[in-house]
């Protein structure tokens, strides 16, 4: 009788080790091409959202509204009975409560990307409350806020209007990309994990794209910026001045 044809232990191994090598080198490519896909999709909401900021000063003289410090947009935190939807008076308020009128959804208030974005763990807060932060992936630039942006800044190319990062609101002095004059590097605020510790990842959140942030300007372009740490980063960006006197 002859023998059925099969495979030897051997070549079992031999397939599964091409199997193997093959997945070692295609999911990395993988991975790869899923964060572009999620770039992608947040320079699309950037644009959009940078739309929603030129209609709002179109519609006030050019004036853009204060801008609380916070991230959320009701108080789905408290567990209501009624749901109330904040407004731009309100402590706990998104910046971007200002500018959902102009957008076609508050899905453009997310990066697909983010992770984590600052959940005020030192009011007692912390992660579980992530799912109530899910819309304020980025952060503004607290220095455009309440600014007549036509009159205040003369070159709208160099101004950050907002980026990716793990805080909502940037104060320069602390939390953007440059560095403060009393210090020696950026984000001072968020290295080591925040002041609390409670953050791991927080400075790699800022550039939550490879080692990138998405960055809408004040022209209305959106581009990226490199994780850096801050030498390289001009304080004008933030400011639109050419000296450091206010900043």
């Amino acid at each position: 009788m002859k023998r059925k044809a099969g495979f030897t232990l051997i070549e079992l191994l031999v397939v599964i080790a091409v199997i193997a090598l093959l997945m070692s080198v295609l999911l990395p490519a993988l991975g790869r091409a899923r964060e572009q896909g999620r770039q992608t999709v947040c320079t699309a909401h950037c644009n959009s959202l940078a739309m929603c900021f030129r209609l709002y000063g179109e519609d006030w003289d050019g004036h853009l509204p204060p801008a609380p410090n916070n991230g959320l947009w009701d108080n789905a935190h408290e567990q209501p009975v009624i749901l109330t939807e904040y407004d731009l008076g309100d402590n706990l308020a998104y910046w971007g409560i200002a500018y959902k009128p102009y957008a076609k959804s508050k899905e453009i208030f997310h990066c697909p990307s983010q992770k984590r974005v600052d959940d005020w763990p030192e009011w007692g807060w912390g992660y579980v409350y992530q799912v109530f932060f899910e819309y304020c992936g980025y952060g503004l630039n607290g220095y455009v806020a309440n600014k007549k942006i036509d009159h205040d800044f003369k070159r709208p190319h160099e101004l950050i209007l907002f980026q990716d990062h793990i805080e909502q609101k940037l104060e320069v002095r602390s939390d953007s990309f440059t560095i403060s004059r009393d210090a020696n590097i950026n984000l001072t605020q968020w290295r080591n994990g925040g002041t609390l510790g409670d953050f791991p990842d927080a400075v790699d959140e800022c550039f939550r794209h490879g080692g990138k942030s998405v960055t809408a300007w004040l022209d209305g372009h959106v581009g990226q910026i490199r994780k850096t740490t801050g030498e390289d980063v001009p304080r004008r960006w933030y400011t639109g001045l050419d000296t450091n006197e206010e900043w």
